[in-house]
This record gives structure tokens, C-alpha cells and sequence, in this order.
């Protein structure tokens, strides 16, 4: 419980933005909630997220600068990939880490 204690989400500011390194060092953290489960069963969800984790991650790191927000990658993502957005990227990392 602690684990889930220590690593809460702030409260969103009044945009509703969500800050992408803020995010990512959050969602980083439920990759371990699972080993606190102590069943192998969660390995394929733990990869899962660490794969999605990853994927975003990836974008973020290209221009810290850029995607200062989740919102910002899912713009850049729509403009770049068109038709196929939101079925490819970042985007479809952050739809499934949602889920």
C-alpha cells in the first residue's frame, strides 16, 4: 500500500494539461505494484506496461522540450502519422497504458 501511497498523482492544473516526464515517472512505478502481487501470472501485464512506458518514453526523450505535455505528443502524432493516427505511435501506447 505504501508503494501506491508514495507515488499518487497531484491534482491536474486548471488546462487540464498533463506534464509527460510527471507522467512517466508515475506510470514507472506500476510495473513494481505487480511484483508486490507476488504471482508470475502479471509478467505478460507488467511487460505490457513497461512496453508502453517505453514507447512514450521514447518520444518524450527525442525533445523534452517539445513534449513538455501528453498533449503535445498526441498533436505532433496526429500532424506526422494523418490517417493512421491514433492506431500507431505514442498515442496508441498511451490508449493502452489507459486502459
Amino acid at each position: 500500500m505504501s508503494l501506491l501511497l508514495d507515488n499518487q498523482f497531484k491534482e491536474l492544473p486548471a488546462d487540464g494539461s498533463i506534464d509527460t516526464k510527471t507522467f512517466l515517472d508515475n506510470v514507472s512505478t506500476l510495473p513494481s505494484f505487480f511484483d508486490c502481487l507476488g504471482s508470475k501470472v502479471f509478467s505478460i501485464i507488467k511487460s505490457d506496461i513497461n512496453g508502453n512506458i517505453t514507447k512514450i518514453r521514447a518520444v518524450y526523450d527525442q525533445d523534452p522540450a517539445k513534449y513538455v505535455t501528453l498533449q503535445d505528443i498526441l498533436e505532433t502524432e496526429q500532424e506526422t502519422y494523418k490517417a493512421e493516427w491514433p492506431k500507431v505511435g505514442a498515442t496508441l501506447a498511451l490508449m493502452w497504458l489507459k486502459r
